[in-house]
């Protein structure tokens, strides 16, 4: 029997939010991604919330391990949906919880399902258990697979870029070698992300040319458009763009 909330299923909740969806919008944004009804962020982290809430949201995450029944009910949305519920539901041991967030990375189909995930507590969790999320992130670095990938890249960035560890996670990046577009977008995100944080640090990786050269002038680019980048570092930065053999 389905999972319900509130008397619908998963899929009734989700076509009931599509009165306020924006489709052909998310459609541009996820080329080649089936199942797109474009529903906004916000909507679906409230029906996360009250997933999470119900004393049976075990229930949810079985079905939604499991995939959807049907092709026409295989949402992007509701792999998003996943995600979130994953970021909301109580943490009891670690090791059961990151089995259930091991089993979503594999229904990661496009970025946004990748990037809307946080850990269920979020940075107190990774404060006590800073080791082994470590070991559980850095992991999906040596995947072959884009979004398992890309996954370990982005959750890395958005736990990890600290005092303790910048040096370490820029090391981490450099062993990434794939040609996925998301891949590649990933990494210049992270880099960015670190050259702000951790200047000091990142911008010898940058002066020494160290990243394949399209991920090093993405993430040049990426840092210039940053509000926290002052005008004299735009100027000093741009010097280091390397020609592509398009160029």
């Amino acid at each position: 029997m389905s999972y319900t909330i509130d008397g619908l299923t998963i899929t009734e909740q989700l076509l009931r939010l599509t009165g306020r969806a924006n489709k052909p919008f998310a459609e541009r944004l996820h080329p080649g991604i089936p199942g797109v009804l474009g529903l906004r962020i916000p909507d679906l982290r409230a029906l996360a919330r009250r997933i999470a809430k119900q004393p049976d949201w075990e229930r949810y995450l079985a079905e939604a391990e499991a995939g959807a029944r049907s092709e026409t009910e295989d949402f992007m949305e509701a792999r998003i949906l996943h995600g979130l519920v994953l970021g909301q539901i109580p943490v009891g041991a670690l090791e059961p919880y990151l089995q259930h967030v091991a089993r979503w990375v594999e229904r990661i189909n496009s970025w946004s399902v990748c990037d809307t995930f946080t850990f269920a507590g979020g940075k107190r969790l990774v404060a006590e258990h800073s080791e082994q999320l470590w070991r559980f992130l850095t992991s999906y670095l040596e995947r072959e697979e884009e979004y398992p990938l890309r996954f370990g890249i982005v959750v890395l960035m958005q736990y990890f870029v600290d005092a303790e560890h910048v040096a370490e996670l820029l090391e981490r990046y450099l062993t990434v070698r794939h040609e996925g577009y998301y891949v590649r977008m990933g990494l210049a995100w992270a880099i960015a992300e670190c050259y702000v944080r951790y200047p000091e640090v990142t911008e010898p990786y940058l002066s020494e040319r160290r990243f394949a050269p399209w991920v090093h002038n993405k993430a040049l680019q990426k840092i210039r458009e940053s509000l926290r980048c002052s005008s004299e570092e735009k100027r000093r930065l741009a010097a280091l763009r390397v020609p592509l053999p398009k160029d």
